[in-house]
């Protein structure tokens, strides 16, 4: 079934910024990215677009980005509607969907996007580009805290992705395995243990996702595998 539409592509070149104020003098990174009416996505990502930290960012089960107007929306209601969507990609998005967030999407989902078909993977794990990127000192922790992430997916079928191509929802497997979900599993895997194992047994969940999941379900309280990263 239908279930969004692609409101934006947006796609990008490394750059590098200097900062003030902050414990790194750059960033260099290919989160600035900008919209274009289409873009050609092959099993490494859409042609156009290129990451600098490849440890971190691409591969395989983490291609494409997505994120979700209404995610937008909330993250400007709590920064006085500082972020436009319709221009760079504050948060490294390759695409905007409309009408979708974080609790209508589940691991496992297989999306046909255009011509392309695409199959979700994890949520993003936000870092302190984030926070650097939107000149937001707090927005890393904001966005892990609240799970207003966004979330990654790997490419099944190359294809070409246009503004306003329909996203069709072919199939479900992991219907407890929300994006939201794991959000809140990923600050606290107790939370929802039954839940937390399910996730660490689903072979569709992306391998940087598990291995931080894994670790945090483990040690609970004594992980400290975010901070470094978030600031």
């Amino acid at each position: 079934m239908k279930i969004s539409n692609v409101l934006y592509i947006k796609v990008g070149i490394v750059t590098s910024t200097k900062l003030e104020n902050s414990k790194r003098s750059e960033l260099t990174s290919g989160i600035k990215k900008y919209p274009v009416s289409k873009a050609n996505l092959t099993k490494t990502g859409f042609k156009e677009d290129f990451q600098a930290d490849l440890e971190h960012h691409g591969g395989v089960n983490k291609t494409l980005f997505l994120f979700s107007a209404l995610t937008y929306e909330k993250i400007n209601s709590f920064f006085n509607n500082s972020f436009e969507m319709t221009n760079m990609a504050y948060f490294g998005e390759n695409l905007i969907l409309s009408d979708i967030c974080e609790k209508d999407i589940c691991v496992g989902d297989i999306l046909k996007i255009g011509q392309t078909k695409v199959q979700i993977t994890q949520p993003r794990q936000p870092c302190w580009k984030l926070s650097a990127n939107t000149n937001q000192k707090n927005m890393t922790k904001f966005i892990f805290d609240n799970g207003l992430t966004g979330w990654y997916a790997k490419v099944l079928e190359e294809g070409i992705i246009c503004q306003n191509d329909e996203v069709i929802l072919q199939e479900r497997k992991h219907p407890n395995l929300t994006i939201e979900k794991l959000n809140k599993l990923i600050v606290n895997p107790m939370s929802d243990e039954t839940i937390s194992l399910e996730a660490l047994n689903c072979e569709d969940l992306g391998k940087q996702f598990f291995e931080s999941l894994s670790k945090r379900f483990k040690l609970k309280d004594k992980d400290n595998q975010f901070s470094y990263y978030h600031t």
